[in-house]
């Protein structure tokens, strides 16, 4: 302390001397009163530097924590929208499918009436028209459309891959486009697995504003996708739909082994029918031709 390094040990002016020390201490407590003050004074700066720092700590830990769970949600959006993809490509298909249809030709099927369109093997029975839908230019066959007692179920059979469907990309395409023309949309659980039941604006027969339903079912199988397209009262009657619903299900489809891309058009094959000049006109006039081809089925686009 300033007391004790300012002692003197000189005997003259003793008195004297003893005063200016006293007055050299006097100094010396307000010097240290000062620096105690100014102590103060830095020890509250530090406490208020500390605290500044501590605030700026606890921001910045709000910060990190404000990207952590903004990088968070970024990944779980990417985690989302990957499963949504994969659960788009996983193949649909009636739980029984290999045991009730539509088969693949390499499975063993119940042996019954079928049509052979190369691709497609449809079964046929009593009362029923079969339509081959062409391409008016290259008189490719696109499609078959079964018609039964008012209503028709049309097929169409695609090329996919060993491990990948098309169903479900399919249906939400459509659901999208229904939607785009202003139609409805509704998606039903049956023995086809998920059915989508559509309505869209149409003119009537005598031009005024109406609708047109339709229900589309798929199935995936072994390298390929077979849509079905439900029209007339195959729509509004279950008990016509579920009799088409069978003859879909009794469909043998024969892919090939040929390279083919995703998503092509499977192009059946026109079975050769001979004409029996035998028959009576007649009994020719009250047939049906099974081959005949009758008003086009359009999809939804």
């Amino acid at each position: 302390m300033g007391l004790f390094s300012r002692f003197s040990k000189k005997s003259s002016a003793k008195t004297d001397d003893s005063i200016d020390e006293s007055h050299e201490t006097d100094d010396d407590v307000t010097a240290e009163g000062n620096l105690a003050a100014e102590d103060l004074a830095s020890d509250e700066d530090s406490d208020g530097t500390e605290a500044s720092e501590a605030e700026e700590t606890d921001a910045d830990v709000e910060s990190d924590t404000d990207t952590d769970n903004e990088s968070d949600a970024e990944t779980e959006e990417a985690d989302a929208e990957e499963l949504a993809e994969e659960a788009l490509l996983e193949k649909s298909a009636p739980y029984d499918r290999a045991d009730k249809g539509p088969f693949d030709a390499a499975e063993d099927y119940p042996e019954i009436n079928r049509l052979d369109l190369g691709a497609l093997k449809v079964p046929v029975v009593d009362g029923m028209q079969v339509r081959l839908d062409t391409d008016d230019d290259s008189q490719r066959v696109l499609a078959v459309t079964l018609i039964h007692e008012g209503g028709g179920i049309q097929l169409q059979a695609f090329a996919t891959p060993r491990s990948e469907g098309l169903w479900n990309t399919v249906r939400n395409q459509l659901t999208s486009s229904v939607a785009s023309q202003g139609g409805e949309s509704d998606e039903r659980h049956t023995s086809l697995g998920t059915e989508l039941a559509v309505e869209v604006p149409a003119k009537t027969e005598d031009g005024r504003p109406g609708k047109r339903a339709m229900r589309f079912a798929g199935v995936d199988g072994p390298r390929w996708f077979v849509r079905a397209v439900f029209s007339g009262k195959a729509v509004t009657d279950e008990e016509i739909r579920s009799e088409l619903s069978a003859l879909f299900r009794g469909v043998v489809v024969d892919r090939g082994q040929e390279a083919m891309a995703p998503r092509e058009l499977i192009v059946l094959t026109a079975p050769q029918v001979d004409g029996d000049t035998g028959e009576s006109d007649e009994k020719g006039k009250d047939e049906l031709n099974p081959f005949e081809r009758g008003p086009e089925i359009t999809e939804v686009r």
